[in-house]
């Protein structure tokens, strides 16, 4: 006779510091009620097959249960059987679990108890959040990268002037922890890396649908020795695994409702009703289960899909341009110059710009070979691709950047235990990250001349050929005024009317006589000579294709070398370049304003020259093109041994191989003066016969000279010595660890310590004395070509010397020592002392390491590039590091509530920077680890945790200063020789306020609620020097924007049907809408008004005027108005 009685136990949970594994220990003392030890007493975890026996005092532990809930049941012949419901075990804490015995009075007797996770987690040495996967789905969040903006100390940058240049347009998420830099934080899932090498951080790439979480854990700071590459925080995404029994999820969420409710409110335009023009859908689904015939096999697939219609809508002002006058009623033209707007700027209200697709899927194979022998296998893919919002495309897009981010990580997990207190677990994974950014290949006139084409070549003597009109085609007049040659050929990109999108190579074709003056051989036209049949195959043999474009979505993409100036097209130029093409106009004829009273024409140039100057573009392209791929092959063995009753040791070492490839061009459009970054391996274009023209012996150009691309037999700087050429680096990075944890009723001391290394496996400048001197080249006179510096040939720091070559040595591992201390002590019963300290270390990103290293065998080609090109990466950077303090208290005040107060302070050095060089009369940068920085806070920590509400609420009081905010803030400026001062960062946030919560009601109703309070960003005032600003540099970031301040809500109301759950649910963003400010002006601190030195240079175009009203209606300076989505759920269990 079974006998269930409920009973609410508080479990005593003491926990070691976090680890990077996956699973947790449960441990304690079987007893009869007297106290006695119960030895053989069994204690089980049924739904995974674990358990153990007690030892003859009764005590027990049980190693390597995977992160999640579990019930646990103990039992002994003659004594009555227990089991604990939902005990939670957590990332490798020890959960401890006594019981208590009775003798059994009736047959059969069972008593259940509910396990309750303690309020104060005596065994955490430092401040530890982890969230369910039953919040993660409660509360009103997009996807798990708001579970970062949910803890206090974390800051999301999203201005646009104080943020990292280009991380918007990468798809990275600029992410602050507690005073730190951006990418400062360890990503990973399962255990396992997630960090991009290249850039640093996660972003759109990396989303992980909802319905893979089993649990997310996030710490700031005091993790142990088996974590490394972080300096600020640790994450990690817990996934979800099949069970015994058969489950699918089902969720859609729409903002088809939110424009619903703006119809219904009578808002039934577009520029109306923010939420249509929003257009946001998401998708998600989960399946999971054992697969049949195969007990011990199960498996978990689960997906996301979310469509952004406009990736960002935005709400401007009233004033619109009318067009000409066509009522008689209303005087449009006056209306248009009170305005003062340009006749681009004809919607009012909201305006949608961009997209955004993603999708992910992940899936999981769980093969349970017996109770001490696991295996995992696991594959994840995300696609992301985005067209972001930048004002200068504020009326035009076609030319607009557009990124896409894929995917792919395949993962191997082996977990297995040797003895009861000793197991290990191999990890390995192949994680791979593409990424593509680039302008469409477009033909607005279908004529089979591209826009670009047309905008590169002008028909005649006008500005341009027409991209959208098919009469119009590129053509020159010859010399006698009355001869058209049609131009079918690019020379730059090579690319030819008719032909297949891409770059060609002309340096091969064979000659001809071009009869039509064209650029392509006509058959039927153009004479082809028997002495220009260099082969003599009867046939004429043309260039040949190089690289052929990319095709993507329905598209060719854009190669940089078909990239047009956006400049050209600024503001009013392109109503001259449409003007100048009208038909019948002759030569380059321009529009201007007569200063008539009927002439529409105000917004051009006047007779003065006077115009509007606001750098919107309707044409050309944007600013750079980029591809990258990032392999990274990671193996890890962790071993965890349970060597006496109060010491654990836990070893392991990771090892990383990293291929990475990088191509970026900035200003594609100027050549070979553009900024151009690559990780390939310098080469020299000769061709297979290895000569260039000046070289004696060359005869003509022979196939692959001049083709962009390395071909066989052309001599390259063979970096990473493996005898072969490669478009990619390679560095490794291995680390290994020893971490100690000590625990005893009272107390939990976690010790240990880390070697991290790395090798870049590339070369660096060295001295005559083989010493690295990666800021100053060495040459020699190499007077015998043997690529060797031999006694009696000349070496020197200044360049020109003959036969010169630059002395260069082989990278070599570079290794830093860290040491980690983790003191937890009881005060009472429900309060606790935490200490901690740490050094880490973190790689810097791949980009500074490498740029423009592979042509440091020639640092004068660098150096003579100037700007930005002539900067330099490199290869003995060492690790950034962070050196953090933190001492707090952890308190309960009742059963339900609970709050904690940390002190920490950090100090961090080696962050990497620009410093300016100097070689002889050249001058340039290179990056080293120059930067510094610190800051110290408070958090405080308030949480309660009942049967059905569950709240927490976070503050964090805290300053960050430093030298300087980013790495590349330092590639431009005047260079001075003296220390550079530590000032506010731009993302200190003093205070930082965050509340979430989440709550079982009756009748099948839920809600959740998140509210964020964060001190607003600081900024550099400007103030007036005479008549004009400018910036206060004696009181860098002395003031502050207005607070950030928001509040989410999501509602949902379920019923059951049989095993199935349906839930129909609203969640609100933005709640109080309230339009954040997100940038100010510096003059005014306001977001929507530069102070009026500014605002009286808005006028008709005059000499003291030269600016619409539109250019200062910014709604990008505030954050999104109330969101409206609505969600249906479907679960079955």
């Amino acid at each position: 006779m079974n006998i269930f009685k409920k009973i609410n136990s508080v479990i005593l949970l003491m926990s070691s510091l976090l680890f990077a594994g996956t699973d947790g220990t449960i441990r304690g003392k079987i007893t009869d009620m007297d106290g006695v030890g119960l030895p053989a007493a069994s204690i089980y975890l049924p739904e995974i097959g674990l358990g153990a026996m007690a030892n003859v005092e009764g005590d027990y532990i049980i190693l390597n249960i995977p992160v999640g809930t579990y019930d646990v049941v103990v039992q002994m012949v003659g004594y009555q059987k227990q089991t604990m419901k939902d005990v939670r075990v957590l990332m490798d804490q020890t959960v401890w679990l006594n019981f208590k015995l009775p003798i059994e009075t009736i047959e059969g007797e069972e008593v259940e108890v509910l396990g309750e996770r303690p309020m104060v987690e005596k065994g955490t040495t430092s401040k530890k959040v982890t969230v369910s996967k039953e919040a993660i789905q409660s509360l009103p969040i997009r996807n798990l990268s708001d579970l970062y903006s949910l803890q206090s100390g974390v800051v999301k940058v999203e201005s646009r002037t104080k943020g990292v240049p280009d991380h918007e347009e990468r798809g990275l998420e600029e992410i602050h922890v507690r005073g730190g830099r951006s990418g400062e934080v360890s990503y990973m899932m399962d255990g396992m890396y997630l960090r991009n090498p290249i850039f640093g951080g996660i972003g759109s790439g990396t989303r992980l649908n909802l319905f893979a979480v089993k649990e997310f854990d996030w710490q700031p700071g005091g993790f142990n020795a088996e974590y490394g590459d972080a300096q600020s925080a640790v994450s990690n995404w817990h996934t979800n695994s099949g069970g015994n029994e058969m489950e699918y999820h089902f969720r859609y969420e729409t903002s088809l409702l939110g424009a619903l409710l703006n119809d219904l409110a009578g808002n039934t335009e577009d520029n109306q009703n923010y939420d249509r023009l929003r257009g946001y859908d998401d998708y998600n689904f989960g399946v999971g289960g054992p697969l049949l015939f195969l007990p011990k096999l199960s498996f978990w697939v689960s997906g996301q899909y979310t469509n952004e219609a406009n990736y960002s809508v935005y709400e401007f002002d009233d004033k619109a341009y009318l067009g000409f006058d066509q009522d008689s009623n209303y005087d449009t033209l006056a209306l248009n110059m009170n305005n003062l707007v340009n006749p681009w700027d004809d919607v009012t209200g909201f305006r949608g710009f961009g997209y955004e697709k993603t999708w992910d899927v992940f899936g999981k194979l769980t093969y349970k070979f017996s109770n001490k022998l696991r295996f995992h296998m696991a594959y994840w893919q995300v696609s992301n691709q985005r067209m972001s919002f930048n004002p200068r495309y504020l009326y035009w897009d076609d030319g607009r950047n557009e990124l896409f981010r894929d995917t792919y990580r395949y993962n191997f997990e082996i977990n297995q235990s040797l003895t009861p207190r000793t197991f290990y677990s191999v990890r390995a994974s192949r994680f791979i990250q593409d990424q593509f950014t680039g302008v469409r290949w477009r033909d607005n006139d279908k004529d089979g001349f591209p826009n670009w084409f047309e905008w590169r070549h002008s028909a005649g003597n006008k500005m341009i050929s027409d991209p959208d009109n098919p009469n119009v085609i590129p053509y020159t007049v010859g010399e006698d005024g009355d001869t058209i040659r049609y131009t079918m050929r690019d020379e730059r990109s090579g690319w030819y009317h008719g032909a297949e999108p891409g770059l060609w190579n002309w340096e091969t074709a064979e000659d001809f006589n071009d009869v039509n003056g064209n650029g392509i051989f006509d058959v039927g036209v153009d004479v082809f000579e028997d002495s220009q049949d260099e082969n003599g195959n009867g046939l004429w043999d043309g260039p040949v294709l190089t690289e052929a474009l990319r095709y993507r979505d329905g598209d060719y993409w854009l190669a940089p070398e078909m990239y047009e100036d956006y400049e050209n097209f600024y503001d009013l130029r392109h109503v001259d370049i449409q003007y100048n093409n009208v038909p019948g106009n002759i030569g380059r004829q321009f529009r201007t304003y007569t200063g008539l009273e009927d002439d529409p024409y105000y917004y051009m140039m006047n007779m003065d020259g006077d115009t509007w100057i606001e750098e919107r573009t309707f044409g050309g392209h944007d600013n750079f093109f980029t591809t990258s791929r990032a392999v990274t092959d990671e193996i890890r063995l962790d071993i965890t041994s349970q060597i006496t009753d109060n010491w654990k040791l836990r070893t392991g070492f990771d090892y990383k191989y990293h291929q990475l490839n990088f191509y970026e061009v900035k200003y594609p459009w100027m050549g070979q003066a553009a900024f151009i970054q690559t990780f390939a391996e310098y080469w020299q274009d000769t061709g297979v016969d290895g000569l260039l023209p000046i070289d004696e012996g060359y005869e003509s150009a022979d196939l692959g000279e001049g083709n962009g691309r390395w071909d066989e037999g052309e001599a390259f700087q063979d970096a990473n010595k493996n005898g072969q050429w490669d478009d990619f680096r390679e560095p490794e990075e291995f680390s290994a660890y020893v971490q100690n944890t000590y625990e005893v009723p009272w107390m939990v001391i976690n010790y240990g310590m880390r070697v991290d290394m790395v090798n870049y496996n590339t070369q660096i400048w060295a001295d005559t004395l083989d010493a690295y001197s990666p800021g100053r080249p060495w040459f020699f006179a190499d007077l015998n070509e043997n690529d060797i510096w031999d006694a009696g040939e000349a070496a020197d720091d200044q360049a020109g010397l003959p036969h010169q070559k630059v002395f260069l040595k082989d990278s070599d591992w570079f290794y830093k020592i860290s040491p980690r201390l983790g003191i937890s002590h009881v005060i009472t019963d429900k309060a606790m002392f935490t200490f901690n300290y740490g050094l880490y270390y973190q790689t810097p990103v791949y980009q500074n390491v490498f740029l423009n290293t592979n042509r440091i065998a020639d640092p004068e080609e660098i150096f003579e590039e100037g700007s930005e090109s002539s900067s330099i990466g490199n290869g003995t950077m060492n690790a950034e590091k962070t050196q953090e303090y933190s001492a707090g208290f952890n308190v309960q005040v009742t059963k339900t509530w609970a709050f904690g107060l940390l002190l920490w302070v950090k100090d961090m050095d080696q962050w990497s920077r620009f410093s300016t060089e100097r070689s002889g009369v050249y001058t340039y940068k290179v990056m080293n680890n120059g930067d510094y920085g610190s800051a110290k806070g408070i958090d405080f920590t308030l949480e309660q945790r009942g049967r059905r509400f569950h709240s927490s609420l976070q503050y964090t009081l805290s300053i960050a200063k430093g030298n300087g905010e980013y790495a590349w803030e330092s590639i431009s400026g005047v260079y001075v020789d003296a220390p550079s001062q530590e000032f506010i960062m731009g993302y200190d946030r003093t205070h930082d306020l965050t509340f979430s919560s989440y709550t079982t009601l009756p009748f099948g109703l839920n809600a959740g609620l998140t509210a964020f309070y964060q001190s607003g960003y600081p900024y550099t005032p400007w103030i007036f020097a005479g008549r004009d600003p400018k910036e206060d540099a004696a009181n860098i970031n002395t003031k502050r924007a207005p607070a950030y301040k928001t509040v989410n809500l999501s509602f949902s109301k379920y019923v059951t049907l049989a095993r199935q759950r349906i839930s129909l649910g609203l969640n609100v963003y933005n709640l109080l809408d309230i339009r954040n400010p997100l940038d100010v002006y510096p003059l005014s601190g306001k977001p929507g008004d530069p102070g009026e030195y500014y605002t009286k240079r808005v006028g008709l175009p005059s000499a003291d005027t030269y600016l619409s009203s539109a250019y200062y209606d910014n709604p990008w300076n505030y954050s999104s108005p109330r969101e409206f989505n609505f969600y249906i759920r479907m679960d079955f269990n």
